[in-house]
């Protein structure tokens, strides 16, 4: 029975009567029979390793589901079930089942942060249960994957995007389900429910800080929060990236910032770079006091972590809207291609496919083609 003792949700055992049936609304606490109404019952086994939990209606209902489940495992342990059949034919894979394995070996396989990305979607379509035992609804309520239909994913990324997602954050979301499904189906690449045609959406105009922007930002900054936004600013660095940058990674003879892996945190592969930074930004990070390996560390030494939050308080005082930290990121891309080749650019910003980076080449194009038509205006 699960019940509330105290303040806290526990699993308890049902009082059983003389004649094997349990006892509604009583539960053994602390070893005295006592009357808790409103409880719920829930039967459990073992398949193997594996917990298999069954909620019921009642207590007349578990003690039927218990006599059930007894017989079948007597069965099952005499070789009296259809097991054999089912090795050959083997029934419709259940969500419930397959899915927290399937993360796990994801888990194992990937990088945190993609583990995370792909639990959190999963969940939030399939839906869980949480640490009390409780169900948690997600966005589609099928639990055989072969009840999950191409509309079910169509209809989500609507959803997402209703809810003021992105389109590239509901897309992306809508390929994370494909990619579960079509694993765990075993189909094809290609074969899934969505292909990548179906989830195409429409880039954003890439948003960066403008001269004006960024003299009042940095106006608001003391000298640690200068030094942040400046690094981002002025080597292009992800959020992550900056985090978990050491001294070791910072040459001040060469002028370079080093992206390199460390303990707990893995770049991707072609995100492991050197990038040429400014005498300025050095100067900058020579003042900065050492709390440890980390350059950016809070007073403890610890890993400072709260750049977001800080550039949103500061862009407040400073009176802009829509400022964070990947903003600065784009700035230096676009401002980086005005004066130098795409090629470079992209090594510059760690970037896989030359496609990430073109993001920003129109936005970096604009200040030429506006310097142009003001000449050819200006001859009028």
């Amino acid at each position: 029975m699960y019940v509330k003792v105290g303040d806290r949700w526990r699993y308890v055992k049902p009082v059983v009567g003389r004649n094997k049936k349990l006892r509604p609304g009583y539960a053994v606490i602390g070893g005295v029979e006592t009357h808790v109404p409103n409880a719920a019952y829930y039967l459990r086994h073992r398949e193997g390793s594996k917990i298999i939990w069954h909620k019921c209606s009642s207590a007349a209902d578990a003690t039927l589901a218990r006599e059930r489940q007894e017989a079948y495992l007597t069965a099952f342990k005499h070789g009296l079930t259809p097991k054999q059949q089912w090795d050959k034919n083997p029934p419709p894979a259940m969500i419930s089942d397959v899915l927290v394995p399937w993360l796990e070996e994801y888990r194992l396989s990937h990088r945190e942060e993609s583990y995370n990305l792909m639990k959190h979607t999963l969940y939030e379509f399939f839906g869980y249960w949480d640490e009390r035992g409780r169900r948690v609804r997600g966005f589609v309520s099928a639990n055989l994957i072969e009840h999950v239909r191409r509309y079910d994913l169509l209809r989500f990324k609507q959803h997402l995007i209703d809810k003021g997602r992105s389109e590239r954050t509901a897309a992306n979301k809508c390929l994370r389900i494909n990619q579960f499904i079509r694993s765990v189906l075993k189909l094809d690449s290609g074969k899934g429910l969505i292909t990548v045609k179906d989830m195409k959406f429409t880039e954003p105009e890439v948003s960066v800080y403008n001269d004006d922007d960024l003299e009042a930002f940095f106006k608001h900054c003391d000298s640690y929060h200068l030094a942040i936004f400046k690094t981002y600013l002025l080597a292009g660095l992800r959020k992550a990236e900056l985090e978990n940058l050491t001294w070791d990674d910072v040459d001040f003879t060469a002028g370079i910032i080093r992206i390199t892996p460390k303990k707990g945190w893995q770049p991707k592969t072609w995100e492991a770079r050197d990038i040429e930074v400014p005498d300025k930004l050095l100067a900058i990070l020579k003042e900065l006091p050492r709390r440890g390996e980390l350059v950016f560390a809070n007073s403890k030494g610890h890993k400072y972590t709260h750049s977001w939050d800080d550039c949103v308080a500061i862009a407040k005082k400073a009176n802009l809207r829509d400022a964070h930290p990947h903003k600065f990121r784009a700035t230096f891309a676009t401002r980086t291609l005005q004066h130098a080749d795409l090629k470079t650019v992209q090594s510059l910003l760690g970037h896989r496919d030359i496609q990430s980076t073109m993001r920003y080449l129109s936005k970096a194009e604009s200040k030429k083609v506006r310097e142009k038509v003001s000449d050819a205006v200006s001859l009028f």
